[in-house]
């Protein structure tokens, strides 16, 4: 099912406003003033979430997921690209980022709680979209796409054909570095969702 640009408008919308909230709390933490460039969504098939995933890193990056236990029936995924992964966490922990090429055991721990500010705003995301709670179970670390393709394995996800991309870009004087969240629901909450955008849009005329 093709999700058309009134759709992607009220993601966007949805997005900067709990992302807006974000921000205070990341420079904070980098210690420098964060910007947000507004998100971009998109819809990949299965193949092309695979893709994607791999092209960005999954041994050397930021990569966990999360089952819905409330709102909609799935997983979400959580990932920093290899590079900004780096880069984010060397801002974190004040270092110079141009001669690290993987992460450590500490950067993994830095960039572990922006990954848990980033999730609680996707999560209020979901929840504004749906007008109902949204619940996370606790995170599961990915370390390969065997990972997620044994999540995808799963009886109630192993026909689903539609993966939403949130893909956020963030801007620190001295860095750049985004995160891409990844929404996997089953056909019905898929349905429930769009059917939900459907609502808004002739909501807001």
């Amino acid at each position: 099912m093709k999700i058309d640009e009134w759709y992607k408008d009220i993601f966007r919308e949805a997005s900067n406003i709990a992302m807006s909230h974000a921000l205070t709390s990341l420079s904070q933490m980098i210690g420098g003033t964060i910007e947000m460039e507004p998100p971009d969504v998109k819809v990949l098939s299965r193949v092309e979430f695979l893709r994607h995933l791999a092209h960005n890193g999954i041994s050397n990056s930021f990569v966990v997921a999360f089952d819905i236990t409330e709102g909609l029936n799935g997983i979400t995924v959580l990932q920093f690209p290899t590079r900004s992964a780096i880069n984010l966490s060397a801002a974190l922990m004040g270092m110079d980022p141009s001669g690290m090429e993987e992460l450590d055991e500490m950067g993994k721990s830095a960039i572990t709680e922006v990954g848990n500010i980033l999730i609680s705003v996707y999560t209020d995301i979901l929840a504004k979209l749906l007008g109902e709670a949204v619940s996370l179970s606790p995170p599961k670390p990915i370390t390969s796409l065997y990972d997620i393709e044994k999540e995808l394995n799963r009886p109630d996800l192993r026909n689903v054909e539609n993966v939403l991309l949130f893909k956020t870009r963030f801007y620190e004087e001295n860095i750049g570095f985004e995160s891409h969240f990844y929404l996997i629901p089953d056909e019905e909450s898929f349905d429930k969702l769009v059917k939900r955008l459907e609502e808004q849009v002739k909501e807001t005329g």
